[in-house]
């Protein structure tokens, strides 16, 4: 007498359609992550560049810059990130490359009539290309960052090579994706602080 011995297990076409379910989950997941490590990045570059705004405003308000510099009506001070500490004492930014040249802290003097008005701009950029040209420090948002893409937007300029009397174009955030000239559209540069 032959005893029939009952197997459990898994056929070959169970396995291989539990792997596929496996898979295209495994991908809808990385994907998803990569989406919200590429946002957290580009939150942490906006974060950055208010710290390097807040340090230099403090900076300027301690009278730590030279009174020649100071900008009069219409003017501003342009002061690079290359000459601010910040507590954490990186130079790095968030996509793993050094902040560029080209990353400043624009102070503009708004002043109408009286006492002075200072409004703050600030161009981040870093050596990969990534970040947003100059903006108002009150619309930043994490997705006017540019992925290796910032020198070809309208609101990116070479400051480095400027010298007192020239301009720098002013710009404002219109939404979180998109941006404007500012009013008024530029100012001269009083100094700049390398």
């Amino acid at each position: 007498m032959k005893k029939r011995m009952n197997k459990k297990g898994f056929t070959l076409i169970e396995l291989l359609a539990v792997i596929i379910i496996l898979a295209i989950l495994m991908t809808l997941a990385i994907t998803a992550m990569s989406g919200y490590i590429r946002g957290a990045r580009r939150d942490t570059f906006v974060t950055t560049a208010q710290q390097y705004a807040n340090a230099v405003r403090l900076s300027f308000v301690n009278g730590d810059y030279a009174s020649d510099l100071m900008p009069s009506y219409g003017q501003c001070l342009a002061v690079s990130t290359n000459t601010v500490a910040l507590e954490s004492g990186s130079h790095d930014s968030p996509f793993n490359s050094a902040y560029s040249d080209e990353s400043f802290v624009i102070i503009y003097n708004s002043s109408t009539a009286g006492a002075d008005s200072y409004q703050y701009f600030v161009q981040m950029t870093d050596d990969a290309n990534n970040g947003f040209g100059v903006l108002d420090e009150n619309g930043l948002d994490g997705d006017l960052v540019k992925e290796k893409a910032v020198t070809s937007e309208g609101n990116y300029q070479t400051i480095s090579s400027k010298t007192a009397g020239d301009t720098i174009s002013l710009y404002r955030a219109t939404s979180n994706t998109a941006y404007e000239a500012y009013t008024p559209t530029s100012c001269t540069i009083s100094g700049i602080v390398k």
